[in-house]
């Protein structure tokens, strides 16, 4: 038989074990709100029972159980819903970046609106077909000067606002890089951590959450893989993180990480430095990945300025137009000044526009005549200034809802699995009050059986023997 001091062993263990798992209840209770956390959960295990089978042991029929441990404390995470997350979250970047760039254009051409390029360029025409009636009226001629300065400075503030777009995502890309190597450098450093805790038999579950959250807030700038690092069949805890192709952290080399930096390589439309994105020296270009980087650098060099030469960018088309004005309308009468939309400006006045005969409107219909002219070539595009002006219009307009379309889309796929994960790994505080009192109860029951095994040796040691005295 038992020794009696067992059950006091087996209460004892029964205590610890319930202790330990209403500890982790409250750490999950007192975490509902914590960005990035994974709810745990103890993982009970019977212990070794008593007697072992052997030839020399007690023969009493079956084994008598000798209690419960934790066996573990385990974060309750699905890798696959990690994955989804993190390639939805890209797209967010990439798509939220870009529409958010096409929609600051749509503000700075102002269109469809009353006080934008389309309206004011009508203006211009249009004035120039009422001085066609009335060639020699001086206030007809002002009118066309002043509707003239109006485009003139249409397209200046055009240009300014679309290179100071230009600039500020320049910039953006560089605050981007330093958010990407501040991420490796912390990953790292967690990984350091991890491994320490791991090689000695333990399981940082906190660690292991901030690493995720981490790498969860890199997904949305680059395209991210994570790879378990593996020592033989052994899990060292650690991971190696690639970034839209190159290789962000390894624990193999030295620092735990390749530094995220920024050179410059040539200039943008308003002089600045033009900033590359490198990973330890591999320059990181476009259409490498995806996330906000991908969608910065799009916007910097294909959505503003087309750094290809192909004349697609909003800054090129915007200089195309005003380019094309400046020669077509001086062609016919020197009134405009400069070469493109940042430096065009009016040089006529009302006396250069008297006709020298009066009532000649031959110039001022040839002027409106411009505005309907198909065959004004504007690079590759041969149509009219009117047609020219409607395509970047139109072209803006389709370009920019299908931007907001993706962009949208991929917000509510990252929502769906956001909520898949979270009914595997997040916090309810209804089920933790139910484990709460399950515990508790369970705790009570293990403390009971204390006090019983205490009564018991009590009786044998202070009662036993007394019969007769």
């Amino acid at each position: 038989m038992g020794s009696t001091f067992a059950g006091l062993e087996l209460a004892k263990r029964g205590l610890f074990a319930q202790q330990s798992a209403l500890y982790t209840t409250g750490h999950n209770i007192a975490n509902d709100n914590t960005d990035g956390y994974t709810r745990q959960r103890v993982n009970l295990v019977a212990t070794a029972p008593f007697p072992m089978p052997s030839i020399t042991n007690d023969r009493q029929a079956g084994q008598m159980g000798t209690g419960v441990t934790v066996d573990s404390v385990q974060r309750l995470r699905e890798g696959f819903l990690d994955s989804q997350y993190r390639g939805e979250n890209k797209n967010v970047g990439e798509y939220g970046t870009t529409a958010d760039t096409l929609e600051k254009i749509e503000t700075i051409l102002q269109e469809p609106s009353n006080t934008g390029l389309q309206s004011t360029m009508d203006q211009f025409w249009a004035s120039w077909q009422k001085l066609s009636q009335n060639p020699s009226d001086a206030a007809t001629q002002e009118v066309v000067i002043q509707n003239g300065k109006a485009v003139a400075e249409t397209f200046n503030f055009i240009s300014s606002d679309l290179k100071s777009l230009q600039h500020d995502v320049n910039n953006s890309i560089q605050v981007t890089a330093d958010s990407m190597n501040t991420m490796a450098k912390n990953i790292a450093s967690l990984n350091t951590k991890i491994n320490e805790a791991v090689v000695n038999g333990y399981t940082p579950n906190d660690l292991y959450d901030q690493r995720d959250l981490l790498i969860d807030q890199l997904s949305n700038l680059a395209d991210v893989t994570v790879t378990p690092v593996m020592n033989g069949a052994t899990d060292t805890g650690m991971v190696t993180v690639t970034v839209n192709g190159q290789t962000l952290v390894d624990p193999s080399l030295a620092s735990g990480y390749n530094a995220v930096t920024t050179v410059n390589n040539g200039t943008i439309a308003d002089g600045s430095p033009k900033y590359d994105v490198q990973i330890g020296g591999a320059t990181i270009g476009l259409g490498s990945g995806g996330g906000k980087l991908n969608g910065l650098l799009a916007s910097r060099d294909q959505i503003i300025d087309d750094a290809s030469g192909n004349g697609n960018g909003y800054l090129n088309k915007i200089n195309t137009l005003a380019s094309t004005l400046i020669s077509q309308v001086n062609s016919v009468k020197a009134f405009f000044s400069g070469t493109g939309a940042s430096d065009i400006n009016v040089t006529a006045n009302a006396a250069s526009l008297t006709p020298g005969n009066p009532g000649d409107n031959t110039m001022a219909l040839a002027m409106y005549g411009l505005k309907e002219n198909t065959n004004i070539s504007f690079g590759s595009s041969t149509t009219s200034f009117d047609g020219y002006t409607r395509q970047i219009i139109s072209a803006l307009g389709v370009q920019t809802q299908d931007a907001e379309r993706m962009r949208d889309n991929s917000k509510i796929l990252l929502n769906d699995v956001d909520n898949r994960r979270q009914s595997v790994s997040g916090v309810s505080l209804d089920e933790e009050m139910s484990n709460m009192m399950k515990f508790q109860h369970a705790y009570n029951a293990a403390a009971r059986t204390m006090t019983t095994m205490d009564e018991i040796l009590d009786k044998v040691i202070n009662n036993m023997g007394l019969v007769g005295r």
